[in-house]
């Protein structure tokens, strides 16, 4: 009977000591068009793949993300995440981004109004990049990069990027958010 008792602790003490010592790897690929919106997901503990998801997202085509509103959309997300602020933040002062490359490519099919276009996609880019290397815990190899099209009216995003997390961590910072939207139905019945 001793002895299945000293199993059990050991097994649980080792149990804990797995999930608070490894490494979860997450590869994310996401490509927004006209056509499609895909986000690929890949989870990885070493070198093995433990998750794998491929989402394609619906489109709403009253509500369609152009090259003029691109800049308004970033914004109206934003300023819809007060309350998810705070504990967004704390998750990403868990997370190493080791790889993130974010391209886009569009235009108005006017070349005064993309040139405005590019400039608010390049600021909105800075700001971006600013919060995640203020809030992560490390952030390196960044590739940015936007690219006017003066005779066409499209956009196109593509976002590549690889982090790395303890998987206690991971753990912890999703059960954190999934108390955000209960959070948020409580600040709408107070306010």
């Amino acid at each position: 009977m001793w002895v299945t008792i000293g199993i059990i602790i050991f097994s649980f003490f080792l149990l804990v000591l797995i999930i608070t010592l490894v490494k979860l790897s997450i590869h994310i690929t996401f490509h927004h068009s006209k056509e499609q919106s895909i986000v690929y997901i890949q989870a990885l503990i070493y070198k093995w793949k433990i998750y794998k998801k491929e989402l394609k997202l619906e489109q709403n085509e009253d509500k369609q993300i152009n090259y003029l509103n691109f800049r308004e959309e970033i914004l109206r997300f934003i300023r819809s995440i007060p309350i998810v602020y705070r504990n967004v933040t704390h998750f990403l002062s868990m997370i190493e981004l080791s790889f993130f490359e974010w391209k886009t490519k569009g235009g108005t099919g006017d070349a005064v109004t993309t040139g405005i276009s590019t400039g608010a996609a390049w600021a909105v880019k800075g700001i971006i990049i600013g919060f995640l290397r203020e809030h992560m815990k490390k952030v390196d190899d960044l590739i940015v990069d936007v690219t006017p099209d003066y005779q066409k009216s499209f956009i196109q995003t593509d976002i590549r990027c690889m982090i790395s997390i303890r998987l206690g961590k991971a753990i912890y910072g999703i059960l954190q958010l999934s108390k955000i939207p209960d959070k948020q139905k409580e600040a709408t019945n107070h306010g």
